[in-house]
């Protein structure tokens, strides 16, 4: 193999990056690879310009253009003989050549249909986070490659290095004898609003650690739902209460946060499943603000934006909760109780997450080779 495999990461929204991180660092160390990045150019101005900073940074050559027409064109002129993507909601052949393989590391593990949906014919590979999801993805009829590998995102959290997570938890100031919830809340549905000021109120006993999704802070309306309350909202949390930390936009990958946390709070969200790597108590939010669409037809909640069995499958191994009020009372019970639900946690471990060995990358890396080399 005389000549370097030319790869792009096509993190079309700066969300899908976290994924790839830790396959780009394993590939950046290869000289068997030659790698390329992008984002696109039809996203709103601040993500664009954030997403090309951070891309800068990371080894290899960024490919783009203000243009997405023209941006599909250069990426389709270097004749790549891999692409990856966080999804494929584009048309994929207007990017790569018919030579080139194309392969998805989806950009979540979550609860939403859109995880099979999301199928353009275009696609060769699925790199698949667990066996649950290999038999979920064929009993809808996806007939692509796929490829057992665990979920790349997470191999961060198998590497020890607690001088990296002790500096980590002193940038943000943490109190180190108080334990730490890491709240997570989605765009929609989401429990942020129905928490409100009384967020700090609650929480005034713990280090709180807030990481909104991307679309609160890149999105105004999602649909005829408006986001702008929920980001004044987050921003009017830390601002009031010192022990809430608000982790902005630049902020793009969740990851090492799981480490310095001790609990998990958000709604339904592949945060879920990654926090329970780590077997740590997740408390999942039953309660929302909705658009009225789906306060008058609730059915339209689980048939858009989320899985009814997997949201269902939730209540085995998280703690719930369906008012904001319960807080203390629930984060008591979760850390008290979490003991108990070990057994079922790791079931879905297996199921869910395959192998947590932190080589997930490895096994991206290995099937890439084996298509040229094969």
């Amino acid at each position: 193999m005389a000549d370097k495999i030319k790869i792009l990461f096509d993190s079309f929204h700066l969300y899908h990056l976290p994924q790839f991180d830790p396959v780009i660092d394993l590939l950046s160390k290869d000289d068997r690879f030659q790698i390329f990045h992008s984002t696109a150019a039809v996203n709103k101005k601040e993500e664009r310009e954030l997403c090309l900073n951070i891309l800068s940074t990371k080894p290899g050559t960024i490919i783009y253009s203000e243009s997405e027409e023209e941006r599909a064109k250069m990426m389709k002129e270097l004749d790549l003989d891999f692409f990856v993507c966080g999804w494929s909601r584009y048309e994929l052949d207007e990017y790569i050549s018919e030579k080139t393989l194309a392969g998805m590391i989806y950009h979540g593990i979550g609860v939403k249909p859109s995880y099979w949906r999301d199928n353009h014919p275009r696609l060769n590979i699925r790199f698949v986070e667990g066996i649950y999801r290999m038999d979920q993805l064929r009993s809808h009829g996806v007939d692509k490659e796929l490829v057992l590998t665990g979920f790349t995102k997470l191999d961060p959290l198998f590497s020890q290095n607690p001088s990296f997570d002790e500096k980590l938890a002193q940038s943000l100031g943490l109190d180190p004898s108080k334990k730490t919830i890491l709240f997570a809340p989605t765009f929609y549905p989401s429990s942020l609003e129905r928490f409100g000021m009384k967020l700090g109120e609650y929480t005034q006993n713990y280090n709180v650690i807030l990481k909104p999704h991307m679309w609160t802070y890149f999105l105004d309306k999602f649909g005829e739902y408006n986001l702008v309350p929920q980001r004044n909202l987050a921003y009017d949390l830390a601002d009031k209460f010192s022990h809430i930390k608000l982790l902005g936009p630049e902020v793009y990958n969740i990851t090492p946060y799981y480490k310095i946390s001790d609990i998990l709070l958000t709604e339904a969200s592949s945060t879920i499943y990654e926090m329970i790597a780590l077997e740590k108590p997740v408390i999942v939010n039953r309660f929302y603000r909705l658009k009225l669409s789906h306060k008058i037809f609730r059915y339209r909640l689980f048939k858009k934006r989320l899985s009814k069995e997997m949201n269902k499958d939730i209540t085995n191994f998280c703690f719930e909760m369906n008012r904001a009020r319960d807080l203390p009372q629930v984060l008591d019970t979760a850390f008290n109780e979490n003991h108990k639900r070990l057994n079922i946690v790791r079931e879905y471990q297996k199921k869910m997450l395959y192998k947590l060995d932190g080589k997930a990358s490895e096994r991206v890396r290995d099937t890439i080779l084996d298509h040229f080399q094969n």
